[in-house]
């Protein structure tokens, strides 16, 4: 995966909340340094880049698309001001990423989620505080250290595999540790400082299955 939360144009994005994860994020909200809120989707890929869409929002929009009363494709193909950044990233670092601001309702319609397809989850904030309070929620996971052999590092999606004797740590590496994993060796035994990541669906209210984020490596 590309560093699709590094976008020129946007700043550096964090993610605010998940909806759809498979292999990675496709589906899911982020904020950037301003505060400045995006509905971010997977559009297509290749086997050169893939095509991400990235769509402003209010927080009563996200609120209306995360309740389902507005649907996942109108949320891109209809958007506030009518426009949304059309990405193309490179899987070759060297080549710059495209963003490209584009007309919503000009999207091809086989980039776009199929028309009536939407989230269903309970919306019961109505201000800002809604984001802060899934923000908080991220920032007080628990954290605890590992000792295992890394058996995969990953730098393009930023994925990493840690193997202990327990269990297998797979998950997403923090932006602090890039750098120490970039320079470690696979097969290798290190100390490692984890962070799981659960969420509670707010259609069920059960806590769904945790993921796990690499803090640091030593």
């Amino acid at each position: 995966m590309a560093d699709i939360l590094n976008i020129p144009g946007l700043g550096k994005l964090e993610i605010v909340e998940v909806y759809i994860y498979y292999d990675q994020p496709v589906l899911f909200s982020c904020k950037n340094a301003a505060g400045h809120l995006y509905l971010v989707l997977a559009a297509d890929e290749n086997d050169q880049y893939e095509t991400w869409l990235y769509a402003a929002v209010s927080v009563e929009r996200l609120n209306h698309i995360r309740s389902g009363a507005i649907d996942l494709h109108d949320a891109f193909a209809d958007t506030e001001d009518g426009f949304l950044l059309q990405v193309i990233a490179p899987y070759d670092d060297q080549i710059p990423f495209r963003p490209e601001p584009i007309q919503s309702n000009r999207i091809s319609e086989e980039m776009l989620p199929i028309p009536g397809e939407r989230l269903n989850l309970k919306t019961v904030f109505q201000t800002r505080e809604a984001i802060e309070i899934l923000q908080k929620r991220r920032e007080e996971a628990p954290k605890f250290t590992i000792t295992g052999t890394l058996t995969g590092a990953f730098l393009r999606s930023k994925r990493f595999e840690i193997e202990t004797i327990e269990k297998t740590y797979t998950g997403d590496i923090a932006d602090e540790a890039i750098e120490t994993v970039k320079n470690a060796t696979l097969s290798r035994e290190y100390t490692a400082t984890i962070q799981e990541i659960t969420q509670r669906s707010e259609a069920t209210d059960e806590i769904t299955k945790p993921k796990y984020q690499l803090l640091s490596l030593g």
